[in-house]
């Protein structure tokens, strides 16, 4: 027999380390030291956590298949705890929720098609950058080298400047997805990048016209891809009583820029960073996959698909390659700890400031991935970076 919700679970290293890091900058939010510092710090490796309010608030939700959370019982509690704290939500915000059905967005990459949701979230950037990678000969770069490094960070980069100046709630953005996504428009912008130099590349004009993780794939071929995130660490660390509910902060990302695409309004949805990926070869499904790691998780879709599209490798050596990430200035690049000392070396010959990561430095994401096989099956594959496991049953 498995254990239930009410039964909590043994606290693995890893996590202790992330959730320990958030205790002293967290403890006096209201509600959150009574259900996630309970002794004062994050439970110990090997320790059992348990919090009876959320399991409670998991069993409310699934008997009423959401209503609770939305008008009911876990409703009024989040209510209630935001009056008593200073807080401004209404009934009409959580009652008026409405979540969209939508068709994904896509960007073809050798044999492969890399789907994303579209906006209000990144995963425009990863499709921005593989258009620009298109333009070039990746195939016939040395796999690791720092050419090939160079070129695909460059892309990110202007992919990047792209999405922050335009990307924001669909319904406000007066540059689309399509116009981002033209092929001229992004072969326009790949003519900036320089083989042989860094640049600090601004937006252009197109013509006008704390996160997990999760995948699961069935017998029949149906996969599913699904993330989940209160943003940074708990959120923003505010509990509600007894529910185990921690609201999330991804108000963070909106823009106090007026006129911006993104700038915080209400009833309007923020840029986010949570994008659950979904990879087509030849037409027809081959692959489930995410990367958990704000925005590590375009950058880190770039990477896994170049792996899979130029050198066919398989999904375990795709995530278990040294990454790079650009920075949140969109200037300096941070590469893992084995990166090769000579790659490191020629990339700031290019110009790049590269920083090298310590050994267990967990800001370079944690991909899980579930990839069919012609014949059947799957090949799944589990980061060594964070927890996590492929199973199959």
């Amino acid at each position: 027999m498995g254990e239930s919700p009410w039964d909590g679970f043994l606290v693995s290293p890893t996590v202790h380390r992330q959730w320990q890091k958030q205790v002293a900058k967290l403890k006096d939010q209201p509600g959150y030291a009574e259900s996630f510092a309970p002794n004062g710090r994050a439970p110990m490796p090997g320790e059992r956590f348990q919090c009876p309010g959320q399991a409670q608030t998991l069993a409310s939700i699934a008997s009423s298949k959401g209503e609770s959370f939305y008008r009911g019982e876990l409703a009024q509690s989040i209510l209630a705890h935001s009056r008593n704290t200073g807080g401004f939500f209404t009934e009409d915000d959580l009652s008026g929720h409405t979540a969209d059905w939508v068709d994904p967005i896509g960007m073809r990459y050798r044999d492969y098609e890399l789907l994303e949701i579209g906006p209000n979230g990144q995963g425009i950037g990863a499709l921005m950058a593989l258009g620009m990678l298109n333009q070039f000969d990746m195939v016939g770069q040395q796999r690791d080298s720092a050419r090939y490094m160079h070129l695909q960070i460059e892309a990110m980069k202007l992919a990047f400047a792209d999405m922050y100046e335009y990307v924001g709630d669909s319904g406000h953005m007066n540059v689309s997805s399509a116009q981002l996504l033209d092929p001229a428009y992004l072969a326009d912008r790949a003519r900036l990048i320089d083989p042989q130099r860094c640049s600090a590349h601004r937006h252009g004009l197109p013509h006008s016209g704390g996160t997990v993780y999760m995948t699961a794939a069935d017998k029949d071929g149906t996969m599913i891809s699904l993330i989940q995130s209160n943003f940074k660490g708990f959120g923003s660390g505010v509990v509600v009583p007894g529910t185990g509910i921690a609201l999330h902060n991804r108000g963070w990302g909106f823009s106090t820029r007026p006129g911006h695409a993104n700038v915080v309004a209400p009833g309007k949805r923020p840029f986010h960073t949570i994008i659950p990926g979904f990879l087509m070869k030849n037409g027809t499904p081959h692959m489930s996959f995410g990367l958990m790691g704000g925005s590590m998780q375009a950058q880190g879709h770039v990477q896994i698909v170049s792996r899979l599209a130029d050198f066919g490798q398989n999904p375990q050596a795709a995530s278990d390659a040294p990454r790079w990430r650009v920075q949140d200035d969109n200037i300096g690049v941070a590469v893992e700890w084995n990166t090769a000392s000579e790659v490191i070396d020629q990339l700031r010959r290019y110009g790049h400031p590269v920083t090298v990561a310590p050994r267990f430095n967990l800001e370079f994401g944690s991909a899980q991935m579930a990839m069919r096989m012609e014949q059947g099956g799957y090949l799944a594959a589990s980061d060594h970076r964070k927890d996590g496991y492929a199973l199959g049953f």
